[in-house]
């Protein structure tokens, strides 16, 4: 109260604009006032600024929208380009943030989750090392830290996997260890469906990740899906 009197305006605390921060490497949306919308990643969160590639059209000053969903919410806010750096751009960290819709109850979760079905392979990893040969089974409800894999095998709470997919036609295997979560029978197919927790992914692979989940949700939201 006393710092109000004299004139002085709390800053907001990075803690408390963190749950509504866009999530680090994801993409956001960023519309330049009176312009155009680009879709780029996060690549770095300071207590003071956000860092994304620069795109044509942006240059210190200039007023920009973000728009972006994290696991709680969706949400927008306003701020200014500070700098471009060669292939950077930062932005000043916003005062406000506003929700333009909450997660919340079975909503919520520790990660956006992709309701999609990919190819994939897998073997018994004992120890944390794969080995035999691969089955072929399919990924669906993709998130940076687990998926359900669906296979014809029944597999026990505790097993650990190694799981193989391709995230589009130009990248490499995916290769990622699994731990199995919970396991149910899928009554149509009689196959299983096995709650995998991925166990030590990299950056590499928690970024195209990611990048994946982004781009299938942009393609959703341009033909009117999401």
């Amino acid at each position: 109260m006393l710092l109000r009197a004299l004139g002085f305006k709390p800053k907001s605390s990075l803690n408390a604009l963190r749950p509504k921060l866009p999530v680090l490497h994801a993409f956001v949306e960023i519309a330049v006032v009176k312009g155009k919308t680009v879709q780029v990643s996060v690549d770095a969160i300071t207590s003071k600024t956000l860092s994304t590639p620069a795109f044509a059209g942006l240059a210190a000053g200039v007023v920009v929208v973000f728009v972006y969903t994290n696991p709680n919410g969706k949400y927008r806010f306003t701020t200014k380009c500070t700098s471009v750096k060669g292939a950077e751009a930062h932005f000043a960290m916003p005062a406000k943030i506003e929700a333009l819709q909450k997660f919340g109850g079975a909503q919520k979760r520790n990660t956006v989750r992709l309701d999609t079905t990919l190819t994939a392979h897998w073997r018994y990893a004992m120890q944390g090392k794969g080995t035999g040969e691969y089955t072929r089974g399919a990924l669906t409800d993709i998130s940076r830290t687990g998926a359900s894999l669906i296979t014809s095998r029944d597999l026990s709470k505790g097993t650990q996997v190694e799981v193989r997919f391709t995230l589009n036609s130009v990248a490499a295997p995916v290769e990622l260890l699994g731990e199995v979560m919970r396991a149910s029978k899928i009554e149509k197919s009689g196959k299983n469906s096995l709650g995998l927790r991925f166990v030590g992914v990299s950056a590499a692979d928690d970024r195209a990740i990611m990048e994946f989940i982004n781009n299938r949700q942009a393609e959703r939201r341009s033909r009117g899906l999401a």
